[in-house]
């Protein structure tokens, strides 16, 4: 049944190129449920297998599996990993990461804003853009996750910040607005090449670091032109010596929704990251889970229409490990599989009329 699809899928694909496929929203304010799986610390370890095993031990399918597309592996169109994702019959969620390393928390000197705007790197995504074209899977692409934090080289204060002579519009600060134009500049580059199968994402923290006017992540967005989804990251303590008061999702999300609609009114929101470490001394992490949920199926601020959770555990530098992993402990995976069994979380896509007519009515039953 599997291999029908993906016949089936083929003749749609190169019957009509023009055509533009995009991932809609649900319908009836139900909400898709995607994952990072586990995909390792350079989160470009990708097998089909870790992503059946991620939806064995939750109980339920996902629609989408990120992972990281390192430039410091070269600016290469990744076609092994989103073959292995599509081979799970989910959808493949490419970050693109420009930077030459993981070391956080200094400017990326190669891959920098200013060089992508400048041209430096068209070639290879032209390249990049011409290969998705060729093999034609339907993809959603993120480019330079959290800009509005201090942490990736890429990110606003690591760009020009708060400044506004250096670069552009003299009213606008330079630090999101390199990264706005960089990021329209890869698109460009895709709609050149006649790439019409890519849903692309903007993606936020939705706190900012530093909480400064400049940074809002209003200042960063491409623009509704260019931007299918929007969404963003909301953590609570990932680490056991952090705070865990005041980090409860729903506290989050009231303290700052009013950014995710200064972002753009008119497009499907997703919460693309979320999570919390388990073993933390002051929190609970099962009662984490359930605030989270709770809050994304009913809350007074946003209809979301997609939770990705994050699904990894690491070591921090003093020792000690983040548990993020949603199976850290039995409560938490088993708070999470009760609320990822709520009916309002389907199984069904949904993609731009124009491309795939009847498809989402039968893909998740050529998917089983």
């Amino acid at each position: 049944m599997k291999l029908f699809f993906f016949l089936l899928l083929s003749v749609f694909l190169f019957s009509d190129q023009q055509s533009k496929i995009k991932l809609l929203p649900p319908t009836n304010h139900q909400i898709y449920l995607g994952a990072f799986p586990d995909f390792g610390g350079s989160e470009d370890e990708v097998t089909t297998g870790k992503i059946r095993d991620f939806e064995a031990l939750i109980g339920r399918s996902i629609i989408w599996a990120c992972f990281s597309n390192n430039w410091y592996n070269g600016i290469r169109y990744p076609r092994e990993h989103i073959h292995a994702i599509h081979q799970a019959g989910v959808i493949p969620l490419v970050r693109l990461m420009p930077r030459s390393s993981e070391t956080q928390g200094v400017a990326e000197s190669h891959f920098s804003m200013q060089h992508i705007i400048d041209g430096d790197f068209d070639g290879a995504l032209h390249q990049w853009a011409r290969d998705a074209k060729q093999d034609g899977i339907p993809l959603l692409v993120d480019f330079a996750v959290e800009a509005n934090g201090d942490w990736f080289g890429w990110s606003g204060v690591f760009n020009g910040g708060a400044e506004t002579r250096g670069y552009g519009d003299p009213s606008y600060p330079d630090g999101s607005e390199r990264y706005r134009d960089a990021y329209r500049h890869i698109i460009d580059i895709f709609r050149e090449e006649g790439v019409h199968h890519i849903t692309w994402v903007f993606h936020f923290n939705l706190s900012s670091f530093p909480q400064a006017s400049w940074n809002q992540p209003k200042y960063y967005y491409p623009g509704d032109d260019y931007i299918d989804w929007i969404g963003f990251s909301l953590y609570g303590a990932q680490e056991i010596t952090e705070e865990w008061e005041g980090l409860a999702f729903s506290t989050q999300l009231a303290e700052n929704y009013r950014q995710i609609y200064a972002v753009s009114r008119n497009k499907p929101v997703a919460v693309f990251e979320f999570g919390v470490t388990d073993g933390h001394p002051n929190g609970d992490k099962a009662a984490w889970w359930q605030d989270a949920f709770e809050t994304i199926l009913s809350n007074p601020y946003v209809s979301f229409a997609a939770a990705s959770p994050w699904h990894e555990n690491w070591e921090n530098e003093d020792g000690t490990f983040s548990l993020l992993r949603v199976d850290s402990s039995d409560a938490s995976l088993e708070a999470f599989r009760h609320w990822v069994a709520h009916p309002v979380f389907i199984d069904s896509l949904y993609f731009s009329a124009a491309y795939y007519g009847f498809l989402p009515a039968i893909y998740g039953l050529l998917l089983e």
